[in-house]
């Protein structure tokens, strides 16, 4: 692990709406689509995508109607880690998006491809 820690950027804003509907715009793509340009499959596992993209990443976690976990990098990127988590407010929801760096290592060797001779 690196001496300093990576970075990380979080972000905040109130959302005027009862906490289901923010949540099922999130999931659903609108919301999540809207600011970071992304479609998720919102259980562990599922496929994180960017429409005319070339990022590749997966969901790590959801609690649902509270947060979501994707990492994610491009190709040629470093990878990064994607946290949504709604809190209900009096007025609305507070939504909070924070996208951590993630150390980028190599831990094995590059796949081998076994092909049966002519």
């Amino acid at each position: 692990m690196s001496e300093h820690p990576l970075p990380e950027i979080e972000r905040s804003v109130e959302v005027a709406a009862e906490p289901e509907e923010v949540w099922r715009r999130i999931v659903d793509g609108d919301l999540a689509g809207e600011w970071l340009g992304v479609s998720v499959v919102p259980r562990p596992g599922g496929a994180v995508t960017v429409p005319d993209g070339d990022a590749i990443g997966l969901v790590e976690g959801v609690e649902p109607g509270r947060s979501i976990t994707w990492a994610w990098r491009r190709p040629d990127g470093e990878p990064s880690q994607v946290t949504i988590a709604i809190e209900p407010l009096h007025t609305g929801v507070l939504v909070t998006v924070t996208e951590r760096m993630l150390e980028y290592t190599i831990t094995s060797w590059a796949p081998v491809y076994v092909t049966q001779a002519a």
